[in-house]
């Protein structure tokens, strides 16, 4: 996509400037390059001639290729090239028509599609930037440029000379300053320009590869298809190439004793072919180059003269000048304002360092309220005591509850042998009773009695009656009763002593929550508040900054402004006293007008680059800083 061009006269500056520059020749590896625009990207054969002729030879294969000069100090020989070509170049795009951005944003929103761009982009993306998807895409391209490359530095500082390491022809356009206020109206149109003439690099470069690529495959003399690979007329001159014959020769003669080898002569003569062969289309290609530049000798020869051009560009600047003392007195009464909202700001700040008093006053209290609470940290020490001690008694009447139940197991377990043992036993007395004859009644000796021993366990269970129907051992009868009727009270009254125990203890345990509730309450409330007045108090020493920097910002800008402007003024003033000098010096001294006419033309054109510069960002600066400090002036500080 190349950039269209400002004006199609034959006398218009682009054009003079786009033909001019086309007669530029560089020797590159003993060939002819020329390069029809400063500003247009390289073709493919010119980048590589830029290649070969900037970085030398070619590297070896296990190294990274980069299609840029590598990076070294701007003190040695790079720097010196450097200064000697960063000449204040006039770019001839359109950079702010409305209509030249909207296509190269599309263009480029398309490239980054196609290409895989990692982040989201669109239109709106690119008609006001951030700094950050500047960044994004910059570094996105460079890479694609220079792939590996590490950003070292900060963004701001290495862009400057990354873009001479380019040698992007409006380099100049690109300041730090811009940098750091990428989607300003008076910034950003060279930032989308920087853009799309790396797109363009970049498709140019794609290009070429595949270019190259074909070639490699179809090209009669490749070195790959050549039978020996050092005899390439592309690589080595004719007695290089026989010198390679004479040492191949000398070789076989040592080892065989031959003085020729037919397979190197043939060799040979099919390389000198070769040679012949592309000398011949080179001939042919450098005599249809050279017509061409005949031709456009003759369009140059034929277009309108120079001085009548140089005369209407000199009017054109004197124009300029006054426009630019215009612009001087219109932003001289801005200035006034700004210092007025300088003032605005400072009663704003006084505002809020008042505010911030409130607030440790409202500290203050909340602090006094806290102190003066009646429930105090000795008070919840002592119910934590108490409750920590009903937990301990709690503890212990349960262990002496479980001593009882093991104690009463224990004696259900002995009753239950006695019951077995008693069973035994009476089924021996009963045995016993049937052999002396006194069971059944109806026996001898039992006189009507019942003597038969029978086991009520129902009876001894409830404690209404023994456990054998006939008494035979009352005492012990009595004493195993007695024993039961104590356990069973024992029990009933732990049981009863610890139910006590336990709604003692649910009181206590209640009546320590409620305390640890209200306490967390108010600590909760205490952090809400000292919360508060911490981000009030961040706020308010944040803006009291930001301010205060606001303000210092502004009026190193002013005074950088009045500085310049005045620079400007006696810039303008002695441009203007050398015009005089000059139109008097050509009209005593004809014989070397000529001369002198070409000396007024490169100081007033960078003459009128500098000022249509410095009036374009002093405009925008102006009308930015206006706009803001109105905006700030109606809604105050945020």
């Amino acid at each position: 996509m190349q950039p269209p061009s400002a004006g199609s006269g034959p006398g218009s500056v682009n054009s003079r400037w786009s033909m001019s520059s086309s007669l530029r020749q560089s020797i590159g590896g003993g060939q002819l390059s020329q390069r029809p625009s400063p500003m247009a990207p390289l073709t493919g054969d010119e980048y590589g001639m830029l290649n070969s002729s900037v970085m030398g030879p070619p590297m070896s294969s296990n190294r990274r290729v980069s299609g840029f000069a590598p990076r070294q100090s701007m003190s040695g020989p790079i720097g010196s090239v450097l200064s000697a070509n960063s000449v204040n170049i006039r770019d001839p795009r359109p950079v702010k028509d409305k209509a030249y951005q909207r296509n190269l944003i599309h263009n480029i929103v398309a490239f980054l599609t196609q290409a895989g761009y990692p982040h989201v982009i669109t239109a709106k993306n690119l008609t006001q930037p951030s700094n950050k998807d500047f960044q994004d895409i910059f570094k996105f391209m460079y890479l694609k440029l220079e792939p590996g490359y590490d950003f070292q530095k900060k963004f701001e500082d290495e862009v400057p000379v990354l873009l001479k390491t380019m040698r992007y022809p409006a380099a100049d356009t690109i300041t730090k300053t811009s940098l750091y206020t990428v989607g300003t109206p008076h910034s950003w149109p060279n930032m989308l320009a920087l853009l799309g003439w790396m797109m363009e690099v970049i498709l140019v470069i794609e290009k070429y590869k595949e270019h190259m690529e074909a070639q490699q495959s179809n090209n009669p003399y490749n070195r790959v298809r050549d039978l020996d690979p050092k005899m390439d007329m592309a690589l080595v001159t004719a007695e290089k190439a026989l010198y390679h014959y004479l040492t191949r020769t000398y070789r076989v003669w040592m080892l065989t004793g031959n003085l020729q080898d037919p397979e190197l002569d043939s060799k040979l003569a099919l390389s000198m072919q070769r040679r012949m062969e592309y000398a011949q289309e080179e001939v042919r290609n450098r005599t249809a180059a050279n017509e061409a530049l005949k031709q456009e000798l003759q369009a140059l020869q034929a277009e309108e003269s120079p001085l009548v051009a140089l005369e209407r560009e000199q009017q054109v600047l004197r124009n300029d000048i006054e426009q630019f003392k215009k612009a001087i007195d219109y932003a001289e009464p801005r200035i006034e304002e700004v210092r007025r909202a300088n003032e605005e700001s400072k009663k704003a700040i006084e505002n809020k360092q008042k505010k911030l008093i409130d607030i440790e006053r409202a500290k203050v209290e909340v602090q006094e309220i806290v102190r003066t609470q009646t429930m105090t940290r000795a008070g919840l020490e002592a119910k934590l005591d108490e409750r920590n001690r009903l937990k301990r008694r709690e503890d212990g009447l349960k262990q002496q509850v479980k001593d009882l139940e093991n104690e009463l197991r224990t004696l259900d377990k002995r009753f239950h042998l006695g019951e077995n043992e008693a069973e035994r036993l009476a089924k021996e007395y009963n045995a016993l009773a049937v052999k002396i004859g006194i069971v059944p009644t109806s026996a001898k000796y039992a006189a009507g009695q019942d003597y038969e021993l029978r086991l009520d366990l129902d009876s001894a269970s409830s404690g209404s009656g023994s456990i054998f129907s006939v008494d035979i051992k009352g005492k012990a009868e009595r004493a195993v009763s007695a024993l039961r009727t104590k356990v069973t009270k024992d029990v009933n009254e732990t049981s009863n002593e610890l139910f006590t125990l336990n709604e003692e203890l649910e009181r206590l345990k209640d009546q320590v929550e409620e305390e640890n509730q209200e306490l967390q309450n108010k600590e909760y409330q205490l952090g809400l508040l000292n919360k508060k007045f911490q981000e009030e108090k961040d706020i308010a020493r944040i803006e009291m900054s930001n301010h205060q920097a606001y303000i210092n910002n502004r009026q190193e800008q002013i005074e950088a402004m009045m500085q310049e402007m005045r620079e400007n003024q006696a810039e303008a003033d002695r441009l203007e006293q050398e015009t005089l000098m000059m139109e008097r010096q050509a009209a005593h001294n004809r014989e070397n007008f000529n001369r002198q006419i070409k000396d007024v033309l490169a100081q007033m054109t960078e003459a009128k680059q500098h000022v249509e510069q410095q009036i374009g960002l002093i405009q925008a600066m102006a009308e930015t800083e206006l706009e803001e400090t109105k905006k700030f002036s109606i809604a105050g500080p945020p």
